[in-house]
């Protein structure tokens, strides 16, 4: 072999080598690029669920945060207090009486656009409107200090502010033929009503002038249920009426039934005197013929 041919094949040889080479770097390239695009996959997924279950947090933060929120305005005594009054309220009025017997923001004056909180329809057709209130910053306020002045100020504040509000409900929601006569304020914390039973003469004076009825929670379900046994009276009324109206009806088919028996009685009497009276015939005519008979006999 000579020189020259020794060098062709040495340079076939080294290109082969690098075109191996180069394809194996290809080859590894190829798998680590894959690899890669693998990693980033499962990469992003695992974003994605770190993004789900943060949104899940976040949620139930939320529905944690927003209750809190609420508390925190009822009790800084902002409008939201008011709403939770409502809340209350309904939650009693459902739980005691039927469903047809209450509406809530009920427009009981058709010339005013003014919802009472809620209607409660009364045993004799009359509306008892129930309006509800929230004295929670008073009641903060009252909490917070232990000076009996400033308690004082507060609770005469309160009254003011109950009176005020005890005349706007006489004044939109009591209506002659309509409503009972009388409304009712209701305030939705038992340790405020212990805090308006130490402002003397304000319940009756409530009452009295404004007609207006100041309850708990513990004294509207008492309430109710009284309001409750009037309509079962009125529902026992009501059935006992249907009874006594079928009564009636049935009396009447009754005495139709005894009048038409009776007639068929007399009927049947008639019937069984003239087969008597038939039978009768029959045997005076048997003994005519007996007698005809012998007599012809005896001729013979």
């Amino acid at each position: 072999m000579t020189i020259d041919n020794f060098l062709i094949l040495f340079v076939v040889f080294l290109l082969a080598v690098i075109i191996v080479f180069l394809f194996l770097i290809f080859f590894d390239f190829k798998n680590s690029n894959k690899n890669s695009i693998d990693k980033d996959h499962n990469f992003n997924n695992k974003i994605d669920l770190l993004s789900s279950e943060m949104s899940e947090i976040e949620s139930k933060l939320i529905s944690v945060t927003t209750p809190i929120n609420e508390l925190n305005r009822f009790l800084g005594g902002s409008v939201s207090a008011g709403r939770l009054g409502e809340w209350n309220l309904e939650s009693i009025v459902k739980d005691i009486m039927p469903s047809s017997s209450y509406e809530f923001q009920k427009i009981i004056n058709p010339e005013t656009t003014e919802q009472v909180d809620c209607a409660i329809f009364s045993a004799d057709g009359l509306i008892i409107p129930i309006d509800s209130k929230l004295y929670s910053g008073q009641f903060k306020n009252y909490q917070a200090t232990s000076k009996k002045s400033e308690q004082e100020k507060i609770l005469k504040g309160l009254r003011t502010s109950i009176l005020k509000d005890a005349d706007e409900i006489s004044q939109k929601y009591i209506r002659q033929n309509t409503t009972t006569n009388y409304a009712i304020l209701y305030i939705a914390s038992e340790k405020m009503n212990d805090l308006v039973d130490s402002i003397e003469d304000l319940r009756q004076e409530c009452l009295s002038e404004k007609k207006v009825l100041i309850q708990g929670p513990n004294t509207m379900a008492a309430f109710l249920d009284t309001i409750k046994i009037g309509h079962h009276y009125l529902n026992l009324n009501e059935t006992a009426e249907k009874v006594a109206e079928i009564v009636r009806k049935v009396n009447k088919q009754f005495k139709a039934f005894d009048e038409s028996t009776i007639n068929v009685k007399k009927k049947l009497e008639a019937s069984v005197k003239e087969v008597d009276e038939l039978q009768t015939r029959i045997n005076v005519l048997g003994r005519e013929l007996d007698r005809g008979a012998e007599e012809i006999k005896a001729n013979k």
